[in-house]
């Protein structure tokens, strides 16, 4: 059994499942927003979700290899109908103190199932770490030999100095939510300097703006990578952040060959994070040397494999089943 924790409508999940079950094998995919999985029970023989549509009893720990696409476990995983009712005591009403109680053990239970999965699975894509820290993986890239840009964290708006050439981004993963069917994104943004402006702003991250020839988005499994450049230079558009994507006239992509030397460092970063999986950014500046920007442990490959054809969808299923990169 092949298990993979993920959400709903990630169609990456969905094409590598296609190509398991080419080859035979029985996956389990658990969705963190379909509430399809609920805890059945946990003992000394295993970890045990029910499938509540078929009934079907699933022991995590029978799983051979897993995927930790996304954060698959939720607290819906483990609520049911009762869980979500008020709770009155004395004239007391203590339904937020039984949410915050239900809110902690349901973590805690989670944590538990993951580390349980995560030792007993012979193969490991990623690991339970869904995110990772902004500040902290720019240190870990300065000492694994990476150019980062400089940055600070600032506190006003006096902080800002005119002649400033500086872009915004979010320390933690930013927006990526919908409501009433409309789309909102945190992107990275230039900073507009306002004289006379003073005032005081919750920590923010202010970062260099490098000036690029080019940048890559880098797609790393087990040692190997899979790169792509991206010409977003070459659009104002796009020029700031390339996911502000030009559909009238796209960005020119293609595949790409990194340095020896920057993926030897790149290798040394994922061993660090103790990571097998992830996709990086890096910008190649005008004096020809690669900026490290960040590391998304998720690992967004689709843009990287369909035009650089890739096939990254077959690899990953081939590595879920026999634990390694194979060529075809």
């Amino acid at each position: 059994m092949i298990l993979i924790f993920t959400i709903q409508n990630d169609f990456s999940t969905s094409n590598v499942i296609k190509w398991l079950t080419h080859y035979g094998e029985k996956v389990v995919r658990i969705n963190s927003d379909d509430g399809l999985h609920k805890l059945f029970k946990i003992d000394s023989k295993g970890i045990f979700f029910k499938n509540t549509r078929s009934s079907a009893i699933i022991n995590l720990l029978d799983a051979k290899s897993c995927w930790w696409r996304r954060n698959g476990i939720s607290k819906n995983s483990f609520l049911h109908d009762s869980d979500y009712q008020e709770l009155m005591m004395n004239d007391f009403d203590l339904t937020s103190i039984k949410k915050d109680l239900i809110s902690n053990e349901a973590e805690d239970l989670k944590n538990f199932i993951y580390h349980s999965v995560y030792q007993n699975t012979e193969i490991n894509l990623g690991r339970p770490k869904f995110n990772l820290n902004k500040l902290i993986t720019m240190n870990i890239a300065q000492n694994c030999g990476l150019k980062t840009p400089d940055y600070e964290i600032i506190t006003n708006t006096d902080q800002i100095k005119q002649n400033d050439l500086s872009i915004t981004k979010a320390i933690s993963n930013g927006i990526y939510k919908v409501v009433n069917n409309y789309s909102f994104y945190s992107y990275t943004e230039l900073i507009e300097y306002e004289e006379d402006v003073k005032a005081p702003l919750f920590p923010s991250l202010k970062m260099d703006l490098i000036k690029k020839t080019m940048e890559a988005r880098v797609f790393f499994i087990e040692g190997h990578f899979f790169s792509m450049a991206i010409f977003s230079q070459s659009s104002d558009q796009t020029s700031i952040d390339f996911r502000k994507y030009n559909h009238k006239k796209p960005n020119k992509v293609e595949p790409y060959k990194l340095p020896a030397s920057i993926e030897e460092k790149i290798t040394d970063m994922f061993r660090e994070l103790r990571l097998n999986c992830g996709s990086v950014d890096l910008i190649l500046d005008d004096q020809n040397e690669f900026v490290f920007l960040e590391i998304n442990p998720v690992g967004q490959y689709g843009m990287v494999s369909d035009p650089c054809n890739y096939s990254l969808d077959k690899k990953i299923a081939k590595y879920l089943i026999n634990g390694r990169i194979t060529e075809n």
